[in-house]
């Protein structure tokens, strides 16, 4: 197709495009090094055009996407890529710093239900204690009431 594109009725080829179909035609003549398949001719006139111009219009005219436009679009995609990693790194470090909050709020929460039991037993003795020295109290009144009492008319 590039060969018929670029052959004029009246002047036939020039010596750039001659010199560009026999190296697209020697490189399909050879069989692709490290390759399992051979090449396609739309690689080679791809690979030999973008090596002697990277802007080549026969290209995109076409249809054929060249491996400066794939780079174009690997680098777009690279960068939207990075930018939704940048985007969920910043989220996990804002919810990393949110459970660092509330695991502080948990250990003051925990902290203080200690204080507060140790407070409520305290308080628990006490009202042991007092209760003890309650009876004994009432015990000695009545003691001294039942002699009252005893000692009467």
């Amino acid at each position: 197709m590039f060969k018929v594109c670029h052959t004029s009725d009246k002047t036939g080829m020039t010596d750039e495009v001659k010199e560009t179909v026999s190296t697209m035609e020697n490189m399909l003549a050879q069989p692709a090094q490290d390759m399992e398949t051979a090449r396609s001719s739309t690689e080679i006139v791809s690979k030999v055009l973008t090596q002697n111009s990277a802007a080549s219009t026969f290209l995109k005219n076409a249809g054929i996407e060249t491996s400066v436009s794939k780079s174009v679009a690997s680098a777009a995609r690279e960068a939207q890529l990075r930018e939704q990693l940048q985007a969920e790194k910043e989220r996990a470090d804002h919810l990393q710093e949110e459970l660092d909050t509330l695991k502080k709020k948990a250990a003051d929460t925990e902290e203080s239900m200690a204080r507060t039991q140790e407070e409520v037993c305290r308080t628990q003795q006490e009202m042991e204690e007092f209760r003890k020295k309650q009876e004994a109290n009432d015990l000695i009144l009545q003691r001294i009431l039942g002699l009252k009492s005893g000692t009467g008319p």
